[in-house]
């Protein structure tokens, strides 16, 4: 192949030319010198100010962390600047509070690793029989479970089954997991429950001073060491209704109202006190295993929203629905009184205006993990101020006389409606 050789000549270098400089004005040089440098110095300064000023308004609080939390979970919400702090002061205090109890709440919950001097679900599930003193979150939330006599919280080796079968990646494999499809699981279940609601065979015993003990008899020991599994509570997919309320909590006895906390899994808490501000919150429906907004629901005010649904909608949704190719969809809604993921509806919108999101949920979910729909029961909620909202043939059925329902969904030229149930 031929080359072309490119002429050498040009790496020489060229004749410099010699330019004599005027010394003519010394002071006025040096103080233009001078000048420039203050010039430099100053739009350095106000860039460095411009980028760490925070603009007032709404905005996304983000976690400020590179340890594990439960951050990516969650959206919090804040209105910077509208109490007595400027927005920039505001946003550097709730960050700090916010990254704490995020990190926080990720140690307390988790079931799966230990954390230095943090007496967490793994802890008490590895010291059954013994008391424990736990933080007062996680004894907060094991005094709720007791109140309202809800026992899902002792399903951890049924929930060990369904993370299995969600972690499926094809329908062949659920057969292993799934206790509608095979005997041998149905029957497992049936051997774990017949301990999980006795209260002889397991109890959490709430003592003084924030402590715990997790009563475990002899005999449901030797069946869990003989079956291998360790973990004997767990609180699942409700957990995120504890952790929205915790971070809540911390706002506003920190002083801080002006904004909203919420996670992927449809819990909600509006801190605003002021009343200000219009929210929004769209009600969804399914229909032919088509999902759509068939509406939206304003609020003002601090409002606490759990939204409970039998389909998944985002990303994170993986950890507790499995959907079968003929549409059908497996979640982990467990009915604590046999083992088997269950609705009563595709979806169930409740909401108190008093109330925190954990209690709106142990209210309304022997509701929704049911067999049959009993709308009696959510007017006996709504007695309480415990409203509810939830579609059929189209329509969305809602208890709340003071209600606010915005643009209902027009889909095939068939617009949706609105009734307000009172009976």
């Amino acid at each position: 192949m031929n080359r072309t050789v490119r002429d050498r000549s040009d790496r020489y270098p060229k004749p410099v030319k010699r330019i004599s400089l005027l010394e003519k004005y010394p002071k006025s040089r040096l103080i233009i010198v001078i000048l420039l440098i203050g010039i430099g110095i100053g739009a350095f300064g106000y860039s460095l100010v411009a980028y760490l000023t925070v603009d007032a308004g709404w905005t996304t609080i983000e976690a400020s962390t590179s340890e594990a939390s439960c951050a990516d979970e969650l959206i919090f919400q804040y209105n910077l600047g509208a109490g007595e702090l400027s927005a920039t002061a505001e946003q550097k205090a709730i960050t700090a509070l916010y990254t704490e109890a995020v990190i926080k709440a990720y140690q307390l919950f988790h079931t799966r690793i230990s954390f230095d001097g943090v007496h967490n679900l793994y802890y008490i599930n590895q010291h059954p029989n013994e008391e424990i003193e736990v933080d007062l979150v996680l004894y907060k939330a094991f005094s709720l479970m007791n109140q309202y006599k809800n026992r899902a919280i002792y399903l951890a080796p049924v929930y060990i089954q369904y993370d299995n079968l969600f972690g499926c990646n094809d329908d062949l494999e659920t057969v292993n997991f799934d206790p509608r499809q095979n005997q041998e699981i149905a029957t497992y279940f049936s051997e774990i429950l017949s301990y999980t609601n006795d209260s002889d065979a397991i109890e959490l015993k709430l003592l003084e001073g924030n402590k715990i003990m997790l009563s475990v008899s002899e005999a449901y020991l030797n069946y869990a060491s003989e079956n291998g599994f360790l973990n004997f509570i767990d609180f699942y997919w409700m957990k995120n209704a504890f952790i929205v309320d915790y971070i809540a909590d911390v706002m506003v006895a920190n002083g801080f109202v002006q904004g909203s906390i919420s996670s992927y899994d449809g819990f909600i808490r509006n801190l605003d006190t002021v009343g200000d501000t219009e929210y929004a919150f769209n009600i969804l429906d399914k229909e032919d295993n088509a999902i759509y907004p068939a509406g939206v629901m304003k609020y003002n005010n601090a409002i606490s929203i759990v939204s409970l649904r039998s389909y998944p909608v985002n990303r994170l949704d993986w950890q507790y629905y499995y959907e079968f190719r003929d549409g059908t969809v497996q979640t982990a809604y467990i009915d604590p009184s046999d083992g088997y993921s269950k609705n009563s509806v595709d979806s169930l919108v409740c909401y108190a205006r008093d109330s925190s999101c954990t209690e709106v949920l142990l209210r309304v979910m022997p509701v929704f993990i049911a067999n049959h729909f009993d709308t009696k029961q959510l007017n006996t909620l709504a007695q309480s101020k415990f409203y509810s909202i939830y579609c059929e043939n189209r329509t969305i059925f809602y208890n709340d006389a003071d209600l606010r329902l915005t643009d209902l969904y027009n889909k095939d030229k068939v617009r949706y409606s609105a009734k307000h149930r009172e009976e």
